[in-house]
C-alpha cells in the first residue's frame, strides 16, 4: 500500500513479490479467520482469502503442486469449505450443479521463505473433496501460471532415495509372468489390506490369474483404478463358454477368457459388435493391464490429449519402448513407453493426433520430459 495525501491507494501484486508475514495477513482485511493445516495457513477476511504455505513437497501436504496447481489437505472448519465452494454437501438446497458459485472475494496465494512471503497469484477453487460434510481436501487453479524459476523457488526440487528398475523388460517375451511379478513388486508396494484368497469360483484359475490375484492380494489397486478384473468369485458365465473376468471403467465391455486354456486368449465382448481377441494371451494381457493402472493411478502426472506427431516422436525417443503389438484399449494402437519410475502410454486419435498419457513414481524423474518443448496441458514434474 502506498499512502498519498491521506488517502490509501493498494499496489497490485505480481507473482514473486516478497512481502512481511503481517503484511501478507493483512491483504486478508479485517475479521480475519484463521486455520491451520499440514504445510498452510488459510485466513478468510472480510476483503479475501489468504492461503501461505511452506515450501514443502508431499502427496498429502498442502502446498504448491505444479506450475498451475495449489492443493489444501485438511479437514477444515465449515467456513472454509463454503468461502471456497459454497454451500457444504448435506446442507439444506445444497446441490453441486448450482449452488456452487464464484466468491466475489479473491484468495491470494503465497509461500513462505526465510526471506518473507512470496506471492504466487490468486487461486481459483476447482475440485473439492468432502468427508462426512467436512472439507478435507481443494485443488485451486493457480494464476497466472507459475514461471519455471518461481516453482523451483516455492517448490524446491528433490530427488527420490530409489526408484523402481527395468529389469522386468528382460523377461518379458521368455517369461512374461515373471516380468510381471516384477514389474508389480517394484512399482506397487503392498497396501495394509488383505484380500484373502481368491477362491471360491466354480472354474479352475487359469496359471497367469493366479500369479496376478497372489500379487494383488496386499495391493488392492493392482485389480484396477481406470478398468477392473473381477475377483474369481465375480465371474460370470458369458456366452460360448467364455468367462467375463474384467470391465471397461464405465461399462462399454467386458472381458472374457476361455477357462479350459493354461494362457488363454482374451476377449473384448462389446455390445453390438463381434469379440475382438487382445494381441497377447492372459500373461501378456495382464503385464499391459498392470502397466496401464499403474501409470492411472501413479501420483505425479504429464498429459496432453491431442499432440502433434513430431512431438509423439520426441517423447518415443527419450524412453524405452514396451516391444509388443498394441493394447486394445482403450482402443488398437494404445502403445508403452517406460523410463525407470515412468510409465508412458501413446493411443491415436480420430482427428490424426495422438493421446499421450504419463504416470511416475517420484515428480523428478518427469522433469527431463519438461525439457524436450512438448506443451503438455498437465505437468506435475
Amino acid at each position: 500500500m502506498i499512502r498519498n495525501g491521506g488517502r490509501v491507494r493498494r499496489v497490485p501484486l505480481n507473482p514473486n513479490d516478497l512481502l512481511t508475514e503481517g503484511a501478507a495477513i493483512r491483504l486478508a482485511g479485517d475479521n480475519v479467520i484463521g486455520c491451520e493445516t499440514d504445510g498452510a495457513s488459510v485466513l478468510l477476511g472480510d476483503a479475501a482469502t489468504v492461503i501461505i504455505a511452506d515450501p514443502r513437497d508431499g502427496l498429502d501436504v498442502s502446498g504448491v503442486w505444479n506450475s498451475r496447481r495449489f492443493h489444501l489437505h485438511g479437514p477444515f472448519v465449515n467456513d472454509v469449505g463454503v468461502r471456497l465452494f459454497g454451500h457444504p454437501p448435506n446442507s439444506p438446497g445444497w446441490s453441486w450443479s448450482w449452488s456452487r458459485r464464484p466468491e466475489a472475494r479473491p484468495v491470494h496465494l503465497l509461500t513462505r521463505l526465510p526471506e518473507g512471503c512470496v506471492y504466487l497469484g490468486v487461486g481459483k477453487p476447482g475440485q473439492a473433496g468432502y468427508t462426512n460434510g467436512c472439507l478435507d481436501y481443494a485443488a485451486l487453479t493457480i494464476e497466472p501460471e507459475l514461471t519455471p524459476e518461481l516453482l523451483d523457488r516455492v517448490r524446491p526440487p528433490a530427488e527420490p532415495e530409489t526408484l523402481p528398475n527395468l529389469d522386468w523388460l528382460t523377461c518379458m517375451t521368455a517369461s512374461p509372468l515373471e516380468a510381471l511379478t516384477r514389474f508389480v513388486e517394484g512399482w506397487i508396494p503392498e497396501a495394509g489390506q488383505d484380500l484373502g484368497d481368491f477362491a471360491a469360483a466354480p472354474w479352475d484359475v487359469p496359471e497367469p490369474l493366479a500369479v496376478f490375484y497372489r500379487l494383488a492380494r496386499h495391493r488392492p489397486a493392482l485389480l484396477g483404478v481406470q478398468n477392473r478384473l473381477r475377483p474369481p468369485h465375480a465371474w460370470r458365465e458369458a456366452h460360448d463358454g467364455l468367462i467375463a473376468f474384467g470391465d471397461e471403467n464405465q461399462g462399454g465391455f467386458t472381458w472374457l477368457f476361455d477357462p479350459s486354456r493354461p494362457d488363454p486368449e482374451v476377449w473384448i465382448d462389446q455390445d453390438g459388435y463381434e469379440p475382438r481377441r487382445e494381441h497377447q494371451p492372459m500373461s501378456g494381457f495382464l503385464l499391459q493391464f498392470a502397466l496401464y493402472e499403474a501409470m492411472m493411478n501413479a501420483p505425479y502426472k504429464a498429459l496432453r490429449t491431442d499432440l502433434a506427431a513430431e512431438y509423439v516422436d520426441t517423447l518415443a525417443a527419450a524412453l524405452t519402448p514396451v516391444l509388443w503389438e498394441p493394447w486394445r484399449w482403450p482402443n488398437d494402437s494404445t502403445r508403452f513407453y517406460v523410463a525407470s519410475g515412468v510409465i508412458a502410454e501413446t493411443t491415436d486419435q480420430c482427428h490424426g493426433n495422438t493421446s499421450v498419457w504419463v504416470g511416475a513414481v517420484h515428480r523428478s524423474v518427469l522433469r527431463p520430459l519438461g525439457r524436450l518443448g512438448i506443451p503438455w496441458t498437465k505437468f506435475d514434474g
